[in-house]
């Protein structure tokens, strides 16, 4: 074979060959395991009935889905149970549906991404769904998703916000990384960092978060504080894996 056919054949093949390599995959968010995070709680209504009580996360990943529930006991009755069900992309969690079951009643809040809006089952009309969305429960786990992924998020004074929807509209949230902790809780020692989210004018809740390198960035524990006072802690007392 002459030489200037053979490198011409020579270089065909190797341009095929480059073309025919798959593109190497973007790589996707670091996500804790599948678990099952059971909780010690307390509470106090008003400002003067104190009340202890228990919570359980349940945090399934299976492909490139999740599904998480967060269910809060009290007196020996579920009080509240979130659901939040959806997607895994690069950036983390893309909810599509959150469930919200206090006491009595039963909503939903579903995200609708090619209209780009969010839609409530209460009756509150759509809202224009924000980039990075999430419902009130994907929230807290994003924040986790997010420390993981980004070393710079768990230094003192960094911030994470996004819009976050529950059964009845949306509020812009935004949680400021603390310092790392040593929780003393039921299930023993654990070094955790804290965020917290303060309460303004279009969020009247204080939300204050610590999340647990060695629990996959879940909450070791959760403080929810109202405008009044009344408050829920849960504190991590053991993780298992899912039956």
């Amino acid at each position: 074979m002459p030489k200037s056919i053979a490198f011409i054949a020579s270089a065909l093949f190797c341009a095929l060959f480059s073309l025919s390599e798959p593109a190497a995959a973007a790589p996707g968010p670091e996500l804790a395991a599948s678990t099952i995070l059971t909780y010690e709680g307390s509470g106090q209504e008003r400002g003067f009935f104190n009340y202890s009580g228990s919570g359980t996360l349940e945090w399934i990943v299976s492909g490139d889905t999740y599904q998480s529930s967060l269910s809060v006991f009290a007196l020996g009755f579920r009080v509240r149970q979130w659901h939040s069900s959806g997607t895994i992309g690069p950036t983390g969690l893309a909810p599509l549906r959150f469930d919200d079951a206090p006491r009595g009643a039963q909503w939903n809040t579903r995200f609708l991404r090619d209209p780009g809006v969010i839609s409530f089952s209460a009756g509150t009309p759509d809202i224009a769904m924000k980039a990075g969305a999430q419902d009130k429960l994907s929230a807290l786990l994003q924040l986790g998703v997010a420390l993981a992924g980004e070393a710079a998020l768990r230094s003192a004074d960094a911030t994470v916000g996004f819009q976050a929807a529950d059964a009845h509209g949306t509020e812009d949230w935004t949680f400021k990384t603390g310092a790392t902790e040593t929780l003393k809780l039921p299930g023993g020692s654990v070094q955790a960092i804290k965020m917290t989210k303060s309460a303004n004018p279009a969020s009247e809740q204080t939300i204050e978060i610590w999340l647990a390198p060695a629990l996959g960035y879940l909450p070791a524990r959760l403080r929810i504080t109202e405008s009044n006072g009344s408050f829920m802690d849960l504190m991590w007392l053991k993780s298992q894996k899912p039956g």
